[in-house]
């Protein structure tokens, strides 16, 4: 991995944690802002580094709750508690690729920068899943508690 840092962010209430191990500073990192009724309910600002990784915790599995939506391709994970959209995750033959909601996560390096708005209507399951596997990245969704 090349030189980068590490940024930590929170769901509201703090019962989900993520922390993204980048590959570049954060200013060199896209962020989008998807269109979807999903994204835009959520004031989304996704952001994905493909030679990161990204780390997203939580004390006990009943903190995640799994939500899918549209072409049913990934789960979104949304804080049980406080409603935070925290990632969409993609399982893509044995790993997990993901994206990461730096505004729901409140993460520094990314307050107030505007997401890039792109729409992904009329894109077919198996294009989506071949998009995300160039631009999303390794995540690991780990409970403490166990």
């Amino acid at each position: 991995m090349n030189s980068g840092d590490t940024h930590k962010g929170s769901c509201h209430c703090g019962a989900v944690a993520a922390t993204l191990a980048a590959s570049k500073p954060a200013a060199e990192l896209r962020v989008r802002s998807c269109q979807c009724s999903f994204c835009r309910r959520h004031g989304t600002r996704t952001l994905s580094d493909p030679q990161g990784h990204a780390l997203i915790t939580t004390a006990t599995p009943e903190a995640l709750v799994r939500y899918r939506f549209g072409l049913q391709t990934a789960d979104y994970l949304v804080c049980r508690t406080c409603g935070t959209y925290v990632a969409a995750v993609q399982d893509d033959g044995g790993r997990q690729i993901a994206v990461i909601n730096a505004a729901g996560l409140d993460i520094e390096a990314f307050r107030g920068r505007a997401g890039e708005p792109v729409s992904y209507d009329g894109e077919a399951a198996a294009d989506r899943r071949a998009r995300r596997r160039t631009y999303w990245m390794p995540i690991q969704v780990r409970i403490d508690g166990q």
